[in-house]
């Protein structure tokens, strides 16, 4: 009986201590980068610690933090934040996406050090919707990244393309360049800055004093 309770106590601290091993492994800490088009460039702050992520949307004009999006990945939940009203809305996880064609998935010879990362190149193709995106992508433990597409959805070929890339458990894109088919550039997505560091829980919490938008 002792021995039978001795191994059972050895099997939980060893997944405990995978568990936290594991935890300790994943990145935590702040990712900036930029979203370039034709138009604008637009910043943005993702602030990751376990499954919880923070985005932060950075006005072009007045530098500010603008918008926010706090999402529990766990609780498969995402609020959205207007710091200026003060207000807050609960956002369901929207449809996935429709990729009409076929993507076709090509992992290139070149290599690339960005924001002390060595980044391998991936091209995505569809002829469909006469699009090209080159990913240049880094291991580095960001198992936030795939999950968090998964749950936003969003509806732009940058991060439904990349969700074509296998084995992306771990990856993060430093650099895409989204182009049409004979090379014309519209949308570039860089990132400036990589910071590993322990984040305060709180950030993830809701600002005092803000109120829940109803329609």
């Amino acid at each position: 009986m002792k021995k039978s309770a001795l191994k059972i106590l050895t099997v939980a601290v060893v997944l405990i201590a995978f568990s936290l091993t594991a935890s300790a492994q994943a990145f935590e800490g702040t990712i900036e980068f930029k979203k370039i088009t034709p138009t604008d460039t637009v910043n943005y702050v993702y602030t990751i610690k376990g499954n919880m992520v923070r985005i932060d949307e950075i006005g072009s004009k007045s530098h500010k933090v603008e918008g926010t999006f706090l999402i529990d990945m766990d609780a498969k939940t995402m609020k959205s934040l207007n710091h200026e009203r003060k207000l807050y809305m609960d956002q369901p996880t929207p449809a996935a996406p429709v990729i009409k064609g076929t993507c076709t998935v090509k992992k290139g010879q070149n290599v690339k050090n960005i924001q002390g990362y060595k980044c391998v190149e991936y091209i995505v193709t569809n002829n469909e919707e006469n699009t090209q995106i080159t990913y240049w992508v880094a291991d580095g433990k960001f198992t936030f990244f795939e999950k968090l597409l998964r749950q936003l959805n969003r509806k732009d070929k940058s991060s439904s393309y990349y969700l074509q890339i296998p084995d992306i458990k771990n990856m993060f894109p430093m650099l895409s360049v989204q182009s049409d088919m004979n090379g014309k550039v519209n949308t570039t997505l860089e990132v400036t800055k990589v910071s590993k560091k322990e984040i305060d829980p709180s950030i993830f919490e809701m600002p005092k004093g803000y109120n829940k938008f109803e329609k």
